[in-house]
C-alpha cells in the first residue's frame, strides 16, 4: 500500500512524500503525541505477505542506524511494526542533497572542504563501531539549511562480521562511485569507503565524477581501467597539495590508499593548515598537544573541549597547530577564538578563559573604508571574522588564500563574497562589509 497525506499508520500523520525507489518510500510525517515532524521510512508495503531477504535487510539497517549517534550521522528516532509494515522513524533533515547542489552549480571551495572534513569525521566513527557504509555518494549527504551535512542512509551498510551481500555474488553500491574492490564483488572493509567519499569528494571540487562511462558495466569498467585528471588541471583553485589528497583515495589498490577515514582526514587537514608542501600528502595522525606544547595538557584539553562545542572535530587540530606557536595559554586562546564563527559563542569562549568581562560588547567588524586601502593584518582579520558567520573554521585559510591575489579592500571583499554558496547571505556579507 502506499500512503497519501492526512493518512496515519500507528501513531504518526503522513504529511508527504520526501522520496521513493523500488525498495519502499521515505514519507515526511508528524508524531500525533509529541507533535514532532520525522521521516518515515517504508520498505514492506502491507501486501499480506513478506520478502524475508528485504525484511532481514531493513531490520539490519534499523539496527546499525540505532548503533550511530554522531551528529554528522541522520539520527534513528525509533522502528515500530504496524498494519504488516516496518516503520523507520528518522530525524527530519530539513535541506538539500549533496547531489541537488552539485546540479545548481559548482560550491566553493570552503565549503566542500567543510562537507568532506565533516563526512569523513562521520566516517571514522562508523568505522570504529564496524559499520562499512559501501553507498557513500552525494545523494546519500545531506546538508542542512544551517550547513552541517549528515550522512544518510545505511540500507547496504555492512555491520563487522556479516559478509552478506544483498544479492549472492552480486557487487553492491553506486555504480560512479564505487571501488574497484566493490565492483569485483570481493570484501570490502573501510577503504572502500574512503575510496566512494574520494570520488565525492572529486566531484565537489571539479564537478566531474572521476569516471565516466556510456552505461552501467561500462562506468564499472572505468572504476578499474581509468585514472582522472587530478583536481589541480580541472580546478585552479585547487592547491596541488589538496589535489594530491584528494587523488590518493582513488587508488584503485585498496592497500595504496589512505588506509582509514581518519586519515584520510587527516591528510586533509595537513594540506590545507600546514605541512612541507615538497612531499606526498600521506595518512598521519594528528601529533599529540603535549609533544609540541608549553601549555599543560589539562588547560589545552579544556581549550579544545570549549572550541569543539563551536567549531566540532576540528578543534584537536586548530588547538594542536596554535599550540606549537604560543607558551602562553591566553595567546592560544585569542588565535584559535578567531575560528569561531558566531561572534557571541567566540565571545563566550574568550570570557570563559577570562580574557575579556562578561559585558564586553562583541568586537565589531571592520568597515570597508576606501577600495585602495592596503590589506594590513587589521583588515585581514575583521575579514576572517565576518566570513566565519558563513563558512565556520575554513574561513582563515579562505582569507589567507585570497588575501595572496588580491591588493585592495574592495578585491578581496568581492572575491570572499564569491565564496559564500547563499545569494541571501552573500548579499548580508556585502552589506556588512
Amino acid at each position: 500500500m502506499t500512503f497519501q497525506p492526512n493518512d496515519t499508520i500507528a501513531d504518526y500523520q503522513i504529511l508527504g512524500i520526501l522520496g521513493q525507489g523500488g525498495m519502499g518510500a521515505v514519507y515526511r510525517v508528524r508524531n500525533l503525541l509529541s507533535g514532532r515532524e520525522e521521516a518515515m521510512k517504508v520498505v514492506l508495503p502491507g501486501t499480506g505477505s513478506t520478502d524475508a531477504d528485504s525484511e532481514e535487510r531493513f531490520l539490519r539497517e534499523i539496527k546499525i542506524q540505532a548503533s550511530l549517534q554522531h551528529p554528522n550521522i541522520a539520527v534513528l528516532r525509533t522502528a515500530v511494526r504496524a498494519d504488516q509494515n516496518i516503520l523507520m522513524i528518522m530525524e527530519l533533515v530539513e535541506g538539500s542533497s549533496l547531489e541537488a547542489m552539485l546540479r545548481r552549480g559548482p560550491l566553493p571551495l570552503a565549503q566542500a572542504v567543510r562537507i568532506a572534513d565533516d563526512i569523513l569525521g562521520a566516517l571514522s566513527y562508523a568505522h570504529g563501531r564496524g559499520v562499512i557504509h559501501r553507498d557513500v555518494k552525494p545523494a546519500n549527504i545531506l546538508v542542512t539549511t544551517g550547513g552541517l551535512p549528515k550522512l544518510m542512509d545505511f540500507g547496504i551498510a555492512r555491520a563487522a562480521g556479516d559478509n552478506q551481500l544483498t544479492q549472492s555474488g552480486m557487487a553492491v553500491g553506486s555504480p560512479h562511485y564505487m571501488s574497484p574492490e566493490q565492483v569485483l564483488s570481493r570484501p570490502v572493509d573501510e577503504r572502500s569507503d574512503v575510496y566512494s567519499m574520494g570520488a565525492t569528494f572529486y566531484e565537489m571540487l571539479t564537478r566531474r565524477r572521476p569516471v565516466e562511462g556510456d552505461g552501467q558495466y561500462a562506468v564499472m569498467n572505468a572504476h578499474l581501467t581509468q585514472y582522472p585528471a587530478a583536481p589541480a588541471e580541472i580546478n585552479p583553485a585547487v592547491s596541488r597539495e589538496l589535489s594530491e589528497v584528494v587523488m590518493k583515495p582513488l587508488a584503485k589498490r585498496p592497500e595504496d590508499r589512505f588506509q582509514t577515514a581518519m586519515g584520510f582526514q587527516a591528510g586533509l587537514r595537513q594540506a590545507l593548515f600546514g605541512g612541507d608542501a615538497t612531499q606526498t600528502v600521506a595518512a598521519v595522525e594528528v601529533p599529540s598537544v603535549s609533544a609540541t606544547s608549553k601549555i599543560e595538557d589539562s588547560e589545552l584539553a579544556r581549550v579544545e573541549s570549549r572550541l569543539a562545542s563551536s567549531v566540532g572535530p576540528i578543534a584537536k587540530t586548530l588547538v594542536t597547530r596554535a599550540a606549537q606557536r604560543h607558551s602562553r595559554l591566553a595567546d592560544l586562546c585569542r588565535e584559535v577564538a578567531e575560528q569561531i564563527p558566531r561572534e557571541a559563542d567566540r565571545i563566550d569562549f574568550l570570557w570563559a578563559f577570562g580574557l575579556v568581562s562578561c559585558s564586553q560588547p562583541a568586537t565589531p567588524s571592520a568597515s570597508a573604508g576606501s577600495p585602495t586601502v592596503a590589506l594590513d593584518q587589521k583588515t585581514l582579520d575583521a575579514a576572517i571574522r565576518a566570513l566565519a558567520a558563513y563558512l565556520g573554521p575554513m574561513a582563515a585559510l579562505v582569507v589567507k588564500r585570497t588575501a595572496q591575489k588580491v591588493h585592495t579592500r574592495g578585491e578581496l571583499q568581492a572575491a570572499l563574497a564569491a565564496q559564500i554558496p547563499d545569494d541571501a547571505a552573500r548579499r548580508a556579507f556585502l552589506d556588512a562589509s
